[in-house]
């Protein structure tokens, strides 16, 4: 899974403040079938996507060297409401998209029944 890079242009008081407005911007990235990838995809296996996309995350939104404080702060306070104190925002952000693509990109079987002559 990924996504394309931010535009190098923005200065760093262009860059989304919130939690939410990041999962909006990489949604709109990741490919029908990425989506649907993750969506079928349990909490305990989040692991492998974390890892692909944890570095690019913080780089891109500058949550390395506290470049971006309004992000971290919106991720420190998801971290409280989920009791996970001391989760990586990447991670925070990884999961929030999880969350949305299991509500909007999961793939269920439709029963078709035939009409009876």
């Amino acid at each position: 899974m990924m996504f394309q890079p931010v535009n190098h242009e923005l200065n760093r008081f262009d860059f989304p403040t919130d939690v939410e407005a990041v999962v909006e911007l990489l949604l709109q990235d990741l490919s029908l079938r990425d989506k649907v990838i993750m969506a079928h995809l349990s909490e305990s296996e989040l692991g492998p996507v974390y890892v692909g996309m944890a570095e690019t995350i913080r780089k891109e939104f500058q949550l390395n060297g506290g470049g971006n404080p309004a992000l971290l702060s919106s991720c420190r306070r998801y971290m409280r409401e989920m009791n996970y104190p001391l989760m990586d925002p990447a991670m925070v952000i990884v999961r929030e998209i999880w969350k949305k693509v299991r509500r909007t990109h999961r793939l269920r079987v439709i029963e078709r029944h035939h009409a009876r002559k």
